[in-house]
C-alpha cells in the first residue's frame, strides 16, 4: 500500500498540527477538526497519535508558550 504523502506528513508533530488547522476550516469545532485528523492518521497507521483532544491541546499550549518564551 502507497501512503499519500499528505499522510506521512501526519507523522511529525508539525504536519499534524498543520493538518489540524486545514481541517479547522472544514469543520465546526476544533474538536470535530482533532477527531477528523486524527481519524485520517489512524486509518493509516492503525493507531492514535494523541490519546484524547485535551492532550492535543495541551501539547498545543505548550509550544505556544515555548515559541513565546523564545521570542522574549
Amino acid at each position: 500500500m502507497t501512503i499519500p504523502l499528505e499522510i506521512l506528513v501526519l507523522l511529525s508533530p508539525r504536519g499534524f498540527e498543520e493538518r489540524f488547522h486545514k481541517n479547522c476550516k472544514e469543520c465546526k469545532t476544533y474538536v470535530e477538526a482533532y477527531e477528523k485528523t486524527e481519524n485520517e492518521y489512524e486509518e493509516y497507521f492503525g493507531k492514535k497519535r494523541y490519546a484524547s483532544y485535551d492532550s492535543f491541546r495541551v501539547v498545543m499550549q505548550r509550544k505556544m508558550k515555548q515559541s513565546y518564551k523564545k521570542k522574549k
